[in-house]
């Protein structure tokens, strides 16, 4: 049966060990010396039915014999120079049946020899208070877990009642402007652009709160299929040249011609590219630009967006990837958003086995740059 041993020096020594005949050859010289030679053997024999900070034997729970056990042994043991043996066991007080817990106590046992005698000195504490706050903290996890079910599933629901009519304020908002119900004056279309545009911005935000929700839900499938690289950076880019050309803003192009096709989830690749190409845009002052490159290389597609934008700090560079989260600086804070996108990012890029990382300084713009497996 397994032993270990606390022997006091100047300070408790815990020496765990297999059975002391195995590990004696370890044993610390101070702490040898502290037994005193010649030991070995009573050493090696141990104490039958005793473990040290263990459950006892159930077939040998009694203390009574156990105790007996050991004095017999510790009368071929010298103790420390001070004559006292301390130990620390536990030991099970009733039978395990079905699910019912096992009572321990905690026993801090202090042996002295005194006038050839040994005196066993005893602390007793029940520990069931342990297994009941044990009993507490499960119960208090188990609720949380329910209670985020239950939050994930009402963000999904809101989302979707959310999104019917504000589709019907974007689409009859692009219908206004196409001039589909007749001309408008240069202060309606205006008005109606500025109606758009918050429409798509809170859109953004809802289908990120739906992702966020998905990913948290467990929802982490993929439907991969061929995709081709350079139409679906096309399609996002002539998606956001709006918002662009309000800040005058050049989002310009450089993919390889060779880069063809790559297998992934079309929708999270597009979700990607979107959330990385609209924050180098919004982050990025008028009349700045941004670059969109892509190409392969060893066995996996590289991406690159660039912006000369505001920068970040290096000591938010892991930051950013948390959800809700955007960099300290006052100038970030003042663009808005939620903190959503770049979380969503990486979540998606790592279900497909990729690696996305930043750099950037202050006032030097950035650069996200991320891989997909290409074979």
């Amino acid at each position: 049966m397994d032993v270990g041993k606390y022997i006091t020096s100047s300070q408790l020594e815990i020496l765990p060990t297999g059975t002391l005949s195995k590990s004696i050859l370890l044993l610390e010289s101070a702490v040898k010396e502290l037994l005193g030679a010649g030991n070995d053997k009573a050493l090696s024999e141990g104490f039958p039915g005793f473990r040290i900070n263990l459950d006892i034997n159930r077939a040998e729970s009694s203390l009574k014999p156990c105790l007996e056990r050991l004095e017999e042994s510790l009368k071929e043991i010298n103790p420390d120079k001070r004559g006292k043996f301390t130990y620390l066991c536990t030991f099970p007080l009733d039978e395990l049946s079905g699910s019912s817990l096992l009572d321990l106590v905690e026993e801090k046992g202090v042996l002295v020899k005194r006038k050839g005698k040994w005196e066993y000195l005893v602390n007793t504490c029940n520990l069931n208070g342990h297994k009941e706050l044990e009993i507490t903290l499960l119960k208090a996890k188990n609720d949380a877990e329910a209670t985020n079910r239950a939050k994930n599933s009402f963000i999904m629901n809101m989302s979707h009642e959310l999104r019917t009519p504000l589709n019907s304020v974007i689409g009859f908002s692009d219908l206004l402007l196409e001039g589909a119900f007749g001309p408008m004056n240069t202060k309606q279309a205006k008005y109606v652009n500025n109606i758009l545009i918050s429409g798509k911005s809170l859109l953004e935000i809802i289908n990120n709160l739906l992702d966020i929700s998905r990913l948290e839900a467990g929802e982490k499938t993929l439907k991969y299929e061929d995709v081709d690289v350079a139409s679906l950076i096309g399609e996002v880019r002539m998606s956001l040249l709006s918002p662009a050309s309000v800040k005058k803003i050049i989002v310009e192009l450089k993919i390889d011609p060779s880069v063809g096709n790559v297998r992934a989830d079309i929708t999270k690749f597009r979700q990607i590219m979107y959330n990385l190409v609209s924050n180098a845009i919004k982050f990025t002052p008028a009349k700045g630009k941004v670059i969109i490159s892509a190409c392969k290389k060893e066995g996996v597609l590289e991406v690159k967006v660039s912006d000369n934008g505001i920068g970040i700090s290096k000591e938010s560079h892991e930051k950013i990837f948390m959800p809700f989260t955007q960099a300290d600086s006052s100038a970030a804070r003042g663009y808005g958003g939620a903190g959503l996108g770049l979380y969503i990012v990486r979540n998606f890029v790592d279900l497909h086995g990729g690696k996305i990382w930043i750099d950037s300084e202050i006032d030097k713009g950035s650069t996200f740059t991320f891989t997909l497996p290409a074979e």
